[in-house]
């Protein structure tokens, strides 16, 4: 074996690029590096060529400052895989690097000792514990002081982490409504996983997956609903690599087939409606426009989308309100953990989807990561735009960003500081 762990991928890689430059065009960290996808492989097989042991491999890696800046500055948006010719699995290469990043030590503790989601202690379940957020009652497919371990739910309900954690009420509700519509449902009470790839840990993150769709099975759900299109994704991947017959949904798509009607009106003024980097089809934001009663065609955002996020215009309008429907593409800031490596980047990558808002728009996203971003960004730079995740338009209950961050730096500072600090050193 050679001194990188992935170097079959990239051997596989560099025969299918065809170097045409495409991708560079297409991502704004392509085109910060000056490389082509072809041109990361061929730089990580020649620093492999050329070094001597592992730490000489290391040493050269972190010299070269535009293969660093390829595959650490990258969101995962998949901007470039958008526009290859040859359908490359971009994000694929980029995984197998961080992979070598991580095993080299090139990713640095701090960019994810706080999201091992596959541990007992992440950053969300730890604000869950100090704050007094639980689902047990919910979680029914797992034994608990409440009920022993139930399989014969029809459905399972998986929030996310992001929204478990900094929206409960909104979780609660949800459920409820699932179950009304749906029949009795369980909660999945876990990560898709998508921090530890982004951080280097691939099998981590698969084995992660494993045991989410394992415990889909006990509780004899045939049907799992997802509110993010990240976890979509990933449920629908790992059920086919275990050959399991179980259906995924999103929610919007759930909530239109059993005739849900939103408990709230649409917001005045232009609704600003963010694709998710995991909605590379735009069928899942078709999904959530037809949820909401907008009308709108979402399939024509699939053209080339940089990484600086690109306003397609307006395409539609919004039932019972004056304003117009614009869809955006590109990443909120958040994918790929590139705030650990480049925090100004994400900064500017928010801010660069923000000002295609108007004064008095409401930016709808579909991943409940990118209202965590976008909320954080706006708490730092304010302007005259609101910002919603799609549940928020069609439940009662809301997110409230003020108290999370507050809760957020109190925990720090609080009595628990010093054990976070101690699990997150």
């Amino acid at each position: 074996m050679g001194l990188l762990e992935r170097s079959d991928a990239y051997w596989k890689f560099l025969g299918q690029c065809t170097q045409c430059g495409h991708c560079v065009d297409a991502c704004s960290s392509l085109t910060s590096a000056n490389m082509t996808l072809g041109e990361i492989a061929r730089a990580l097989l020649a620093h492999e060529r050329a070094a001597e042991s592992r730490e000489d491999l290391a040493a050269r890696i972190l010299g070269d400052g535009a293969l660093m800046q390829a595959v650490r500055g990258c969101f995962f948006c998949t901007s470039c895989k958008n526009t290859c010719f040859a359908h490359n699995d971009v994000c694929d290469l980029i995984y197998n690097a961080r992979v070598d990043f991580q095993s080299l030590g090139l990713i640095e503790r701090g960019a994810w000792s706080s999201v091992m989601v596959d541990q007992e202690w992440d950053i969300f379940t730890a604000y869950r514990a100090i704050h007094g957020i639980g689902f047990a009652d919910l979680v029914r497919h797992a034994e608990s002081e409440g009920h022993a371990a139930e399989t014969d739910c029809a459905v399972a309900f998986f929030p996310g982490c992001s929204l478990a954690a900094y929206g409960p009420d909104l979780t609660r509700e949800i459920f409820a409504t699932m179950e009304e519509l749906g029949g009795k449902t369980t909660l999945i009470d876990h990560c898709c996983g998508s921090p530890l790839k982004s951080a280097g840990f691939f099998e981590r993150a698969e084995a992660l997956c494993d045991r989410i769709v394992d415990e889909v099975a006990l509780s004899g759900a045939r049907e799992i609903v997802c509110v993010c299109p990240g976890c979509a994704n990933a449920m629908r991947s790992t059920l086919g690599r275990r050959g399991l017959d179980v259906a995924v949904t999103l929610l919007p798509a759930f909530l239109t087939a059993h005739g849900f009607t939103s408990k709230r009106a649409l917001p005045e003024g232009t609704l600003c409606l963010s694709k998710s980097c995991q909605d590379r089809d735009g069928r899942y934001l078709e999904e959530t426009c037809r949820a909401l009663g907008v009308e709108t065609d979402a399939s024509a955002t699939c053209g080339t989308c940089g990484a600086a996020g690109a306003a397609d215009g307006t395409l539609g309008e919004a039932n019972g309100t004056p304003g117009a429907i614009t869809i955006f593409n590109g990443c909120c800031g958040a994918g790929g953990a590139v705030s650990a490596f480049d925090p100004n980047r994400q900064a500017s990558q928010a801010d660069s989807k923000l000002s295609f808002a108007p004064d008095g728009a409401t930016v709808v996203t579909m991943c409940p990561t990118c209202t965590y971003t976008y909320a954080f960004r706006l708490m730092s730079e304010p302007r005259d735009v609101a910002n919603k995740h799609y549940t928020e338009l069609l439940f009662e209950n809301q997110l409230d960003w003020d108290t999370v961050f507050a809760q957020l730096g109190g925990m720090w500072s609080g009595e628990y500081g010093p054990w976070l600090a101690q699990v997150f050193a």
